[in-house]
């Protein structure tokens, strides 16, 4: 089974946990983000990540972070039992995938451009007003520099990708040439 398949369900069942009202979804972003905040801790990283190291232990840490969210009961017996499943390594990537979902329940999407050069202000908001009326979600565009790209831009949102890039049409001319 793969990590993201895992990740994405248990960040459903996270999801349908939360999903009574929107304070306890963002009281669950809380709670994931001082989980994630464990992880970037070396120690505490190996404590969690370690295979030989005791559930309980596990546990007490995580109670930790759900202490410092003041976390429902909820949140404590469903990070138990991701602890009990073995799954405590997958702690990082079911945050993620839980914000996405909620991201996306809420409407929202996030995109990456990336271009040769950094976007400008003006040409973000561009992009992002193109996007939101091409997907009709609120966009939250990140601006990536890759110098690969030679010119125009490659978005990626989801599982979309929309190469509009000076590399990808010299390309395609090439192709066309070559027929």
């Amino acid at each position: 089974m793969s990590s993201s398949f895992i990740a994405n369900r248990y960040a459903k069942a996270l999801l349908s946990i939360s999903d009574k009202e929107d304070a306890l979804a963002d009281k669950a972003v809380t709670f994931l983000s001082l989980c994630d905040e464990l992880f970037a801790e070396t120690e505490a990283k190996k404590v969690l990540k370690s295979p030989v190291m005791p559930s309980d232990l596990k546990k007490a840490v995580l109670a930790y972070a759900a202490d410092k969210a003041k976390a429902p009961a909820e949140f404590t017996n469903f990070i138990n039992q991701v602890v009990d499943a073995g799954r405590t390594a997958y702690i990082p990537q079911i945050s993620k995938a839980y914000r996405e979902m909620l991201a996306a329940k809420r409407g929202f999407a996030g995109a990456t451009a990336v271009t040769a050069e950094p976007m400008s202000d003006s040409a973000k908001k561009e992009l992002t007003a193109a996007l939101e009326k091409l997907f009709s979600k609120k966009i939250t565009l990140e601006n990536e520099v890759n110098k690969e790209v030679l010119g125009g831009v490659v978005v990626h949102l989801g599982n979309y990708t929309i190469d509009l890039s000076l590399k990808n049409r010299l390309n395609s001319v090439a192709e066309f040439a070559q027929r």
